[in-house]
């Protein structure tokens, strides 16, 4: 299992590219976390129409909706406080059952490095497409012009995805 962020998702989402998760992780399961889920329905309610696909996605239970444990409920307060919920939730559910978390957010991933949970964020992904030969370069290149035109995401260091 792999759990993705609100902002992993509504990337994809706003390119039409929600495959590409799939692509990647075709032996994982792909799921969220409940707060994960309500923000997505909050996006579509201020009229983000594109996340109706991640929405049909979790009712096809092709995107798994997950349910918080004791163990993690109780982590959320110790965690920092600048995260939203959607990112407590996440965050406790990968500490606890060891697994991938997939977020964009860097105080996020700085925590994430801090107490050794594994994480990969949208670089981490798109250069994963090309190495892994879900996708070529050149497809990558048109997805990252697509994230960058509809995302308003600019890449810093384009080039360290495409670094052999």
């Amino acid at each position: 299992m792999i759990i993705v962020d609100n902002n992993i998702l509504s990337t994809f989402a706003k390119i039409g590219r929600l495959d590409v998760l799939f692509r990647l992780f075709p032996q994982r399961q792909i799921a969220i976390v409940p707060a994960v889920y309500n923000e997505l329905r909050f996006g579509i309610r201020k009229g983000h129409v594109q996340l109706e696909d991640v929405m049909e996605m979790v009712e096809k239970k092709s995107i798994r909706l997950i349910t918080l444990t004791e163990a993690e409920i109780f982590l959320k307060p110790t965690l920092p406080v600048s995260f939203d919920e959607g990112e407590l939730e996440s965050v406790a559910a990968c500490k606890f059952r060891k697994i991938t978390l997939l977020t964009n957010e860097r105080s996020v991933k700085n925590w994430c490095v801090k107490e050794d949970i594994k994480y990969a964020d949208l670089p981490d992904l798109l250069r994963a497409c090309w190495r892994s030969e879900v996708m070529y370069k050149k497809e990558v290149k048109t997805l990252i012009e697509e994230i960058e035109e509809k995302d308003n995401i600019t890449f810093k260091s384009k080039e360290e995805i495409f670094k052999d």
